[in-house]
């Protein structure tokens, strides 16, 4: 059992570390582009923007790559 558990911590912390490391490429990336599209303010909506795009995006990887399993008790 603590194989289970150990391997299923292992997969929350990845999870949890590829999402912050999105999220981060996410608002760099965003900011900039709005920025140069009209200034400081689109910059932010497009960080925020970019940010909520990139989680979403490596939520859907990382559930490919590490599926679930519901079917074990």
């Amino acid at each position: 059992m603590e194989t289970s558990n150990a391997r299923s911590k292992f997969r929350r912390n990845l999870g949890y570390g590829l999402s912050a490391i999105a999220i981060a490429v996410g608002l760099k990336y965003g900011f900039d582009f709005g920025n140069q599209i009209s200034g400081p303010l689109m910059g932010v909506v497009g960080a925020i923007s970019g940010a909520v795009f990139c989680a979403l995006t490596m939520d859907f990887i990382t559930e490919l790559v590490f599926p679930e399993r519901k079917d074990r008790q």
